[in-house]
């Protein structure tokens, strides 16, 4: 293709002997025309009137996707090409009389105007353009050229490469080191915060600034060698001291990386990492006799040094001393160093040295060792790895401190939430739960493994003279006191009983320190207890129960430990006297139904509790297909008995009566009722009518043997019952209302026939 809008570019304006064809003012010479088509660019001609003369493939191309036939013959006007919107290269508005053309017709020239506007297919365009007003031989102006070049793509490239360069500043920003951009002129292009705040510069003023003027001559010069070889393109780096009135003096790692350049000229970027600690390490590397003579005399901060090359450690003496060793007594090999570590650390430490090896950065850890003592001390090591040039780990150093203390507050607090977790949980268990001794045996087992002590065990003290363990959680090393009567010293002396009524805990680290008698020493050593903690259990501040926490190695008993038992204690001893109100509340309730369902003078079921079990049982002997049957009893001439012998003997009568019917009815299956006044009936679960017959024959002899004097009875001289006999299969056709109503018919013939007997329900029943 043919560069035309180059070819342009120191031009300001054009003759027509220039252009010999415009004479003849279209057509072009064909030679031309196949010229300018091959053109990249657009070019297009326009007379003094705004009529389009000319315009190539491109021209065309730069309205929207049309021909050039189609936008020689359109109707458009010049002053609105190639948009009637149009922006410049920021995105501002561009007035009328700034459009190309507007500017051609008055006999300016264009050099290179950018334009930004939406095409006829409503796509973003943009274009630079270059536009020559065209002379007659007498100067006057003929027509405008315009040649005009897409820059859609190149804009659309800028954009985004615009907004990559935001993010990679967002980026940058938000990295701690100090980073800085830099012209080719070493002028900055983009800093990010760290490196403003450390030069004292703003963002909106450092741009443009150069790079002496920001850091200063003396940090300047020192960076010269370094700003000349990435200047020429080659990435170089270099340490430097950096003090100021405001900060101490800190040590810099400075990168310098060049960047893509064109014109052999390289701008750069500028990174400056803090390695103030790493250069401390290294100058007590170089200078150890000095450094070890005055490096923190009597302070608890060891230093150590591992040659990697010769395998070789170098120990401060107070790092001597964190290990629990004499001054000069580490022999500087570090199997020794490993040898110290607690075995459950040793692991741990080797995996993070090796990490520290393999990625190079600072190293970190945390472990314990045991000393002569046999207490643990925890510390901490931290330390630098130092490469080769092959980037080879050579030599590690760093500092040791002691962390026990905090270790010991870490655990506190640890074991603090674990124990609020667990009184809550236990809390929420203990409320929630209506199997008391499930709940309990759980809560016995939890806090044992919380306390970790070998014995929990919850003591009642209803005897007065012993206790009994009932519920207990123990290791597999001692015996279970479970089911036990207990007369140890904790129970029955009243010293121990007085402490426990007032809500005191009895605290015992170790019993040999204790003045015990022997049998008491015996009670222990059977029981494995050297050491104790027990506390009271009260229900309405009288004592009831004992909490007991017992280890069969001597333990120094914490204030924590005690406080956890006895919130413990306050939970169980409310639980207790839930547990008796709910049993309380359940003898109750079952006290008022019995009073619902009994007949109170005779204590058989009443009618209420009848009719209820024999619907009940109507439909479970129906899904059975099993039959049913009712007997219906009624004392002879009873009215007559209370005329004669009163009420008072009547309802002895009564009783007898339904005591003796009770006893004839022995599976557990059948009900004996009270139906209304001297009227009672048996209720025979899956039994035929010759059964129940039989049933009710041995009911009247019973009663007849029981010989209560009758003297106003027409029947015989004692109490007599008439009883009727009905069964049937329960099904949908019937209801448990025609079994009574057969049964009821069964006695009134029992009773027409002259009374003391059995009569069964007909078929007609």
């Amino acid at each position: 293709m043919v560069d035309l809008f180059s070819s342009f570019s120191n031009r300001s304006e054009i003759s027509i002997p220039e252009l010999p064809w415009i004479d003849s003012v279209i057509p072009i010479p064909p030679a031309l025309a196949s010229l300018l088509e091959e053109v990249s660019d657009g070019v297009q001609i326009w007379d003094q009137s705004g009529k389009l003369l000319y315009a190539n493939q491109a021209a065309a191309a730069a309205i929207g996707d049309i021909s050039v036939d189609e936008y020689l013959n359109g109707q458009y006007d010049c002053r609105n090409w190639p948009a009637p919107i149009l922006k410049d290269q920021t995105g501002a508005l561009l007035p009328p009389e700034q459009f190309p053309f507007s500017q051609v017709l008055r006999g300016k020239s264009i050099l290179g105007q950018i334009v930004q506007y939406v095409d006829q297919q409503n796509r973003d365009r943009c274009c630079a353009i270059k536009a020559f007003p065209i002379r007659d031989e007498t100067g006057s102006l003929a027509c405008g050229l315009i040649v005009s070049q897409d820059l859609t793509e190149l804009h659309l490239t800028q954009q985004v490469y615009q907004q990559q360069q935001q993010q990679l500043n967002q980026i940058i920003n938000a990295v701690p080191s100090m980073i800085a951009h830099l012209d080719a002129e070493e002028r900055h292009c983009h800093a990010n915060g760290s490196y403003l705040k450390s030069f004292g510069q703003a963002a909106d003023t450092v741009k443009g600034k150069f790079l002496q003027d920001v850091i200063g001559p003396v940090i300047y010069q020192q960076m010269q060698t370094a700003i000349q070889q990435v200047r020429a393109g080659t990435q170089s780096e270099l340490c430097l001291p950096m003090a100021g009135s405001s900060r101490p003096l800190q040590y810099k790692h400075v990168t310098l990386i060049p960047t893509p350049s064109d014109q052999g000229r390289h701008g750069f970027y500028l990174l400056f990492k803090d390695i103030t600690a790493h250069k401390q390490v290294l100058d007590f590397a170089e200078n150890q006799t000095q450094y070890f003579q005055h490096a923190l005399e009597g302070a608890a901060v060891g230093i150590w040094d591992w040659d990697l090359i010769t395998n070789e450690m170098m120990w401060s003496q107070q790092q001597e001393r964190l290990f629990g060793l004499r001054p000069g007594r580490f022999d500087g090999n570090p199997d020794t160093f490993f040898a110290l570590v607690d075995d459950r650390d040793r692991d741990h430490l080797h995996d993070s040295l090796q990490g520290a090896f393999e990625s190079q950065k600072m190293f970190s850890a945390e472990f314990r060792i045991r000393l002569g003592d046999k207490s643990v001390r925890w510390l901490n090591h931290r330390g630098q790895v130092f490469v080769s040039q092959q980037k080879e780990p050579v030599r590690i150093a760093g500092i040791a401190f002691d962390i026990t203390g905090q270790k010991a507050a870490e655990e506190k607090l640890r074991r603090q939430v674990n124990r609020q977790r667990l009184i809550a949980q236990i809390s929420y268990d203990i409320s929630h739960s209506n199997d008391l001794k499930t709940i309990l045996q759980k809560v016995v087992s939890e806090v044992r493994a919380f306390l970790d002590v070998d014995r929990l065990v919850i003591i009642d003290l209803q005897d007065k003279m012993a206790g009994k363990a009932t519920f207990e959680a123990h290791s597999l090393d001692v015996r279970s006191m479970l089911s036990w009567k207990l007369r140890h010293a904790w129970i029955v002396k009243e010293k121990f009983l007085k402490l426990y009524r007032q809500g005191h805990p009895v605290v015992v680290n170790d019993i040999h320190g204790q003045r015990f008698s022997e049998a008491e020493l015996s009670f222990f050593e059977y029981f494995q207890i050297s050491a104790d903690l027990t506390v009271p259990l009260l229900e309405n501040k009288k004592l009831c129960g004992l909490l007991s926490v017992h280890n069969r190695t001597p333990k120094n008993w914490q204030l924590e430990d005690r406080r956890l038992l006895e919130t413990l204690s306050t939970q169980i001893s409310t639980a207790f006297q839930r547990d008796k109100l709910n049993r309380d509340l359940t003898r109750a309730n079952q006290e008022l139904k019995r009073f619902a369902y009994l007949d109170g003078l005779t204590q058989v079921a009443n009618r209420r509790r009848f009719e209820q079990f024999l619907h009940h049982e109507w439909r479970r002997l129906m899904r059975e297909k099993a039959p049913l049957a009712l007997i219906m009893a009624d004392i002879d001439e009873f009215k007559a008995y209370n005329d004669l012998y009163g009420h008072q003997a009547g309802d002895d009568c009564l009783r007898r009566v339904a005591g003796t019917l009770s006893s004839a009815v022995r599976r557990p299956a059948d009900m004996v009722a009270r139906y209304g006044g001297e009227e009672f009936t048996v209720v025979l679960p899956q039994t035929h009518l010759e059964g129940a017959t039989k049933v009710a024959e041995k009911i009247r002899i019973l009663v007849r043997g029981q010989k209560i004097l009758h003297e106003g009875s027409t029947t015989d001289s004692v109490v007599t019952l008439s009883l009727g006999v009905a069964a049937m299969y329960p099904h949908l056709l019937r209801t448990p209302d025609d079994l009574i109503q057969a049964a009821d018919q069964a006695l009134y013939r029992a009773k027409e026939a002259g009374r003391d007997r059995v009569v069964t329900a007909s078929k007609q029943d």
